[in-house]
């Protein structure tokens, strides 16, 4: 996809950057990569349904848990996981690509499927 979109050149080095966050996943984890809500529906519940969603797939799927990044550039999403019921389990730093990506850290939050309401 990454060449399809950008070209053979600039795959290459957005791949590399991209490499460096891949992680493995123990199975049973369903790994979120993003919600987006649109700036005038925040507030109304938008995030909190699409969560559901998420949750509700995890357990059809027969998931343990979800996971999700949340960077620290965006505190009105990590406080929406958190009430959600969603844990901080882990950190991922930038390093020196903080200035391309547009944030220092990312952290790695945990919500165990089975803690949800059916």
């Amino acid at each position: 996809d990454l060449v399809r979109v950008y070209g053979p050149v600039q795959a290459l080095w957005r791949g590399a950057i991209l490499e460096q966050f891949e992680r493995k996943l123990r199975p049973g984890i369903l790994q979120m990569d993003g919600i987006f809500v649109r700036e005038t529906a925040r507030g109304q519940g938008v995030g909190s349904a699409l969560l559901e969603a998420v949750v509700w797939t995890a357990r059809m799927n027969r998931c343990d848990a979800v996971r999700l990044d949340v960077i620290d550039t965006n505190p009105r999403a990590r406080q929406l996981y958190e009430r959600q019921g969603f844990r901080a389990v882990g950190e991922v730093r930038a390093g020196l690509l903080a200035p391309v990506l547009g944030f220092r850290t990312a952290t790695i939050m945990e919500l165990p499927v089975a803690e949800v309401p059916a």
